[in-house]
């Protein structure tokens, strides 16, 4: 099995245990969790099925009929197959969704330099909460305090899907950056990577990501990789990191409609 097999296999079998429901589709199956309706990625169409045949209208037709089933406000479809991405994504585009190319990236090199990590803690999810609030107020697409609730929620689900261990970096007490480190016997993938606005610029990002790789490769984990939207800046530091891009995953996003 390659690594990028590796790394899709993971990924599958963390999204099928999250879901708390699965709705079958003639292009593969929604992961829904209708307790989180307004936390996208816990409700969408993982498309994976007959993907030769399809166009993004019959996706989107596929999307209202499930999520707008359940009264969801946004539509989502999430592909692995990079090359139906790149089919798909101009007509995703003319129907006015947005799309997100993210690459995925393994730790294959030695980083540009050194890094201390003396910074960063293992804390717990409890510990987190605040700073992911705090994060998560700062995004203009949170709307209410209520879905930045379910958005910890979120986080509580996704460390009862896998095995989770929480990284952050401190200045003068306070976090200011952090990540998370899913985990099985052989494969870890760092997720989640974020730096709250007052302490960017600083490195604690490099820190965080750095102490989470030494935290995976330690615990036996011959193989670790993250995720990262191809088009924005940390993908360079995580090249400087040692991370190389080994393949795609597009996601087609329908914001909710103003009332």
């Amino acid at each position: 099995m390659t690594d990028l097999e590796r790394c899709l296999d993971f990924i599958r079998g963390i999204a099928d245990r999250a879901a708390k429901v699965k709705e079958p589709s003639r292009y593969g199956v929604a992961h829904l969790h209708p307790d989180l309706p307004a936390v996208w990625s816990r409700n969408y169409l993982f498309a994976t099925e007959n993907l030769d045949d399809a166009n993004a209208e019959a996706l989107a037709a596929e999307t209202d009929r499930i999520l707008g089933g359940l009264g969801l406000r946004h539509r989502k479809v999430e592909l692995v197959d990079a090359a139906a991405g790149d089919r798909l994504e101009p007509g995703f585009r003319e129907l006015g969704w947005d799309s997100e190319c993210d690459v995925i990236m393994v730790a294959r090199r030695d980083p540009d330099r050194e890094v201390d990590t003396s910074i960063v803690d293992e804390v717990g999810l409890d510990e987190l909460a605040a700073a992911w609030s705090e994060g998560w107020r700062a995004e203009p697409r949170v709307e209410s305090e209520d879905v930045v609730r379910q958005l910890v929620d979120n986080r509580r689900v996704m460390a009862q899907a896998v095995d989770t261990r929480f990284f952050a970096a401190r200045v003068d007490g306070q976090i200011g950056s952090y990540c998370e480190l899913y985990f099985d016997d052989e494969t870890g993938q760092i997720e989640d990577v974020l730096t709250l606005e007052p302490f960017r610029n600083r490195g604690l990002a490099r820190a965080t990501v750095s102490r989470a790789l030494e935290e995976s490769r330690a615990a036996g984990h011959d193989l670790t990789f993250l995720i990262a939207d191809r088009d924005d800046w940390p993908t360079k530091l995580y090249a400087k990191l040692g991370f190389d891009e080994i393949g795609r995953i597009w996601e087609f996003i329908r914001p909710p409609q103003s009332a």
